[in-house]
């Protein structure tokens, strides 16, 4: 995989004057440590040419795996950072298992977030920031899913109410941003009220069937209902990201890795 897609959607929503135009994002997922030039600087610059009010991170940046090497995700946030661009961080499985498995992992959570809060950036661990642009006011959440959700042929149900015990309820006058790694799970983040759901995790169903969609999920689930693209649920909004990168299973068909644009316009 030598090269990158840009991926564009228009999210529209009441909560901005009809006909106007709102925030623009990027939204990056899955980057899992790969280089799109030295340092990223290729991504960076892609990003840079969208002129964003901001970055949307929706999880595993980087690998969990005992001394894996997280520079390439590093590299990319100090750019975005150093360019004054303000970067949101939600934890994927990867980063979350690292946080939970000290055992494992040994310090390399602690040392992965040391470095990116020392360009200002703090992963979101069951929290939210506020934040407005273009005239928008809106709270960003980011939600850890259990790990029991990214077992091996889980088939679990997702029990809405842990949502909000987890993040509490949202202000429904204010456009409410929700990182969530696993998009499985959109129809519960509907509920809880999330105007925006950003997502990754099912790197576009790995092989893309033309006319049908992503293939499989980490999980091992076929043919995914949320693979990639954008989805819509009683006026809410979900973005999957087909990822950045890849990891296991180094393979794509049909499915370039995708740097998502998020254009808000008013309804």
């Amino acid at each position: 995989m030598s090269d990158f897609k840009i991926f564009e959607y228009e999210v529209n929503t009441a909560k901005l004057p009809a006909g106007s135009t709102g925030p623009v994002f990027v939204m990056l997922a899955d980057l899992h440590n790969f280089c799109y030039g030295p340092g990223n600087e290729r991504l960076a610059e892609a990003i840079f040419a969208q002129k964003p009010d901001a970055a949307l991170v929706a999880g595993d940046l980087l690998v969990g795996r005992p001394g894996a090497d997280f520079t390439p995700a590093v590299e990319l946030i100090r750019r975005l950072r150093e360019s004054g661009l303000p970067v949101f961080y939600g934890n994927g499985n990867h980063e979350y298992r690292m946080r939970l498995h000290p055992e494992l992992y040994g310090s390399m959570y602690t040392e992965y977030t040391a470095a990116l809060k020392e360009y200002g950036v703090k992963p979101l661990e069951n929290e939210k920031v506020s934040f407005s642009a273009q005239g928008l006011n809106m709270d960003i959440y980011g939600y850890e899913l259990p790990e029991f959700y990214y077992k091996k042929f889980c088939r679990a149900i997702f029990h809405q109410e842990d949502l909000e015990k987890a993040i509490g309820r949202p202000d429904p006058a204010r456009f409410n941003i929700l990182l969530a790694h696993n998009p499985i799970y959109f129809d519960s983040y509907a509920w809880w009220g999330a105007d925006l759901t950003v997502s990754g995790h099912l790197h576009g169903g790995i092989i893309r069937i033309p006319g049908i969609g992503g293939l499989i999920t980490p999980q091992a689930k076929l043919f995914p209902r949320y693979d990639a693209g954008h989805f819509r649920k009683a006026g809410k909004n979900l973005v999957v990201s087909r990822g950045l990168g890849t990891h296991t299973v180094n393979i794509r068909i049909f499915n370039p890795a995708e740097l998502s644009v998020i254009r808000l316009k008013g309804e």
